[in-house]
């Protein structure tokens, strides 16, 4: 018998993976409800304004997960998942522009760890599902859905003050466990979840390789909270939620007066919502392109913490440009004010007051082929770092996204 020849087997550009399919392995695997992800994000940047001494640097994080979806593989609702990164480069906001947000939502601590490990467990058809191992909690507790588009670190992952509760964050995830509940005998779409996890002061150490769990337990605890709704049988998804992250470790103090103070919050409210889908040529609403737009509020006490509250709004347009319907067109705004005691901090050295940053963002994202995305970015901070007397700063950048 002569062997089957396949003959349309897509070709190196058209793959959705640079290493393909394995041979169909992978895609057998999929349908198994088996999956691996490897991807590499490398954002290179550079200010081309500002005061500063001008920099231009560049940022990367390799990321590899595996994931079991046990409802395809051994018909029972479990799921498993692990993944690990490495980070590598320079973060040129916080070592050289020193501001209020990060221009990257990748750039973070040189390091090569692991990043989550976790078991979910689905209960009472549904109704519950519990997970517990390595978590990342800010992932799940006040981290934006929609907008991975854009490069700041408000508008492409979480605003920066969720980060003052000492929630464990990608890529330093810390055990923990998460319970979620279906809400839906009140309303359906309604939801409730809450979790509990170690932390650290300094996420990063000691643990340098996000696996000394027997020391993880050493440094205290948090817990966070959040209802939300999702809209149910529409066309124009949207989700909104409601949120608390706390903890009451002794590691806070006046930023002022240097007085000790125990235990931190932050409170948010974030709205997403697909507000519009474009019609084809035959009268149906082509669900992949449209305009989503998001909104949150993120507060915490001014006491002990940099920022008192920042807001954020962004929107992002899927299929602008005919014959470019994957490509994305995003613009954000970010407002962060500094609290009482850092500008009673701040004044007391450099003889003025501390008010708000504001950031406005502008990208761009196209694939040259399903394997590859590359993000034209442009942002403009205006009083950086609150302060008035500083210059205006823009950064322009370039993010490559290589999924192997």
């Amino acid at each position: 018998m002569l062997p089957v020849v396949t003959t349309n087997l897509p070709s190196f550009w058209d793959q959705k993976y640079m290493l393909g399919d394995w041979g169909g392995v992978r895609s057998r695997l999929a349908d198994m409800g088996v999956t691996f992800d490897f991807n590499d994000i490398g954002d290179l940047q550079t200010d081309v304004s500002g005061s500063q001494e001008h920099r231009f640097i560049y940022f990367g994080r390799f990321r590899s997960s595996a994931d079991i979806d046990f409802n395809k593989l051994a018909d029972f609702d479990g799921e498993f998942f692990i993944s690990a990164i490495c980070q590598y480069g320079q973060n040129l906001s916080a070592d050289y522009l020193h501001v209020n947000t990060l221009t990257s939502s990748i750039a973070g601590v040189q390091s090569e760890r692991i990043d989550q490990l976790w078991y979910q467990q689905g209960l009472f058809n549904e109704r519950f599902k519990v997970k517990v191992g390595q978590i990342v909690a800010v992932d799940e507790f006040g981290a934006t859905d929609f907008f991975d588009l854009l490069f700041n670190d408000e508008l492409g992952y979480a605003p920066n003050p969720l980060f003052y509760a000492k929630q464990p964050y990608s890529p330093v995830g810390k055990p923990g466990a998460i319970v979620w509940s279906d809400l839906s005998v009140v309303t359906p779409g309604l939801y409730a979840k809450a979790g509990i996890y170690a932390t650290y002061n300094n996420p990063y150490y000691p643990d340098g390789w996000g696996i000394n769990y027997y020391d993880q337990f050493n440094h205290g605890y948090g817990g966070s909270f959040e209802i939300g709704y999702q809209e149910q049988n529409t066309l124009y998804d949207g989700v909104y939620k409601l949120g608390i992250n706390a903890n009451n470790l002794p590691v806070y103090y006046n930023l002022y007066s240097g007085k000790q103070l125990r235990g931190d919050f932050t409170a948010y409210g974030l709205a997403e919502k697909t507000v519009y889908h474009p019609t084809s040529a035959d009268g149906n609403l082509e669900s992949k392109k449209g305009l989503d737009l998001l909104l949150e509020f993120v507060g915490a006490p001014d006491d002990r913490n940099p920022l008192q509250y920042e807001v954020i709004a962004g929107a992002r347009y899927t299929g602008l440009i005919p014959g470019r319907d994957q490509d994305k067109i995003g613009v954000g705004f970010i407002y962060s004010e500094n609290s009482t005691a850092a500008s009673e901090a701040y004044n007391a050295v450099n003889g003025h007051g501390l008010g708000g940053e504001t950031t406005v963002e502008f990208d761009y994202q196209f694939n040259p082929t399903p394997w590859c995305s590359l993000q034209l970015d442009n942002q403009i901070i205006v009083d950086p770092g609150g302060d008035e007397t500083r210059s205006t700063i823009t950064v322009i950048g370039l993010r490559t996204i290589f999924r192997f």
